[in-house]
């Protein structure tokens, strides 16, 4: 949570968002390896350390992450078609337990206001017949979408790999050691825990409470993790999600 602490701290400085994004994203990459630094048996465990900052490749871990994409997406894709068809038409009642906690917070209202914002230009299309690419990805002939893919998985999903799987999460399992087997994967209270300050890490850039759900997708990057033994998995499973959702926001709601 200081990671977090510090760069909401920042914040309070007069500094440029992407200054303050930078260093958050050097304390991902660099500090558990600082932390780790006499560490070589950890290092060689949690594939981290100040001599390598980016894990040791693995194809087996690109293997991982293209199978459950494979199964994961077409899931996600129908269920965000049907999500927001129907919150665009005006029926909430599925969000009724998140807008009950957002009302307890500095922040009721906030999902409502962002989803009527959003859904002021919901293309009722039946999806996917119009694809959209995001008007970035257009730009300089199409390098524009280049550079979305490097700097989705260098500079977002890999450092928060590194850190939340690869540091956080096994450090506390030497705390919880898992003790039983999920689809092959060893998982524990240390995934639960460190998936839910992945997910309370989000409010900071962000306060809106919706941003917590990020939990779920963390827990299945966890399971990546451990069942595939490289953090690769994750990190390009992580990035893959975060682009397809670019494309689906761009093809749902176009400007």
């Amino acid at each position: 949570m200081a990671v977090y602490l510090g760069y909401g701290v920042l914040g309070l400085l007069p500094l440029p968002a992407d200054l303050r994004y930078l260093a958050l994203i050097a304390a991902f990459y660099f500090l558990p390896g600082l932390m780790l630094r006499n560490d070589l048996e950890r290092q060689r465990r949690y594939q981290i350390g100040p001599d390598r900052v980016i894990p040791p490749w693995s194809g087996i871990g690109a293997r991982w992450a293209l199978g459950i994409g494979a199964v994961v997406f077409p899931i996600f894709v129908v269920g965000f078609v049907l999500f927001y068809a129907r919150i665009c038409e005006g029926d909430l009642r599925v969000l009724a337990p998140v807008t009950w906690v957002e009302g307890l917070t500095p922040w009721a209202g906030g999902l409502e206001h962002y989803l009527s914002r959003l859904c002021r230009t919901y293309a009722a299309d039946p999806w996917p017949v119009h694809w959209r690419l995001p008007a970035d990805w257009l730009a300089y002939g199409g390098l524009g979408g280049v550079l979305a893919v490097a700097v989705e998985l260098f500079a977002i999903a890999l450092p928060e790999e590194v850190f939340h799987r690869g540091y956080l999460m096994s450090a506390l399992e030497e705390r919880w050691p898992p003790r039983r087997r999920i689809l092959g994967a060893p998982l524990g209270l240390a995934a639960v825990v460190a998936s839910l300050l992945f997910a309370v890490g989000h409010l900071v850039g962000m306060a809106e409470v919706a941003r917590l759900a990020t939990f779920f997708p963390a827990l299945l990057f966890s399971w990546l993790w451990r069942r595939s033994g490289s953090l690769w998995a994750p990190a390009l499973f992580h990035a893959a999600s975060n682009l397809l959702m670019a494309v689906l926001i761009a093809s749902t709601f176009p400007p």
